[in-house]
């Protein structure tokens, strides 16, 4: 975890604290979940978003355990290291872009974290870069707590 003055960034190195999170998210825009519970990855609610590759559209479902890589395409190839266009099945508008992959150069595009914050994840289809942000130290605290079933906290 790294504290940039104004915002709390967790990057994804492997065997960390992090390992195992349920990542629950929206859309920025229309802030509609993006949860399906119709589909299943790692046995949880998919993360549902529509994408484009190319000029071919589709759906991609995606694991809500960060650090978990598993994927299903709907409609639309799997193609290693193409660049995903994403956006919401709901208000169809575009995922916003933050920056550009440190890894690859790819567009980094980011959903909104149901507790705060943004998961940032790179849309180059099997770059591994990703990294939860968080603006305030409480909506960090609110993903660790949310993970707990013991319910103490």
């Amino acid at each position: 975890m790294q504290y940039t003055g104004q915002s709390i960034l967790v990057h994804k190195k492997g065997g960390t604290v992090v390992d195992n999170l349920r990542i629950l998210v929206n859309c920025l825009k229309c802030r509609k979940s993006l949860m399906n519970p119709d589909v299943q990855i790692d046995r949880l609610n998919a993360i549902h978003l529509f994408v484009k590759i190319g000029d071919k559209t589709g759906n991609l479902f995606l694991s809500q355990i960060y650090g978990s890589y598993n994927k299903r395409f709907d409609g639309i190839d799997d193609i290693e290291d193409a660049v995903v266009e994403c956006s919401c099945p709901h208000c169809h508008n575009p995922l916003p872009f933050f920056e550009r992959c440190s890894t690859c150069q790819a567009p980094v595009i980011g959903l909104g974290l149901q507790v705060g914050g943004i998961i940032k994840v790179c849309s180059r289809n099997g770059c591994k870069q990703h990294a939860l942000e968080f603006e305030e130290i409480d909506h960090a605290f609110r993903l660790f707590q949310s993970q707990d079933d013991s319910h103490l906290a």
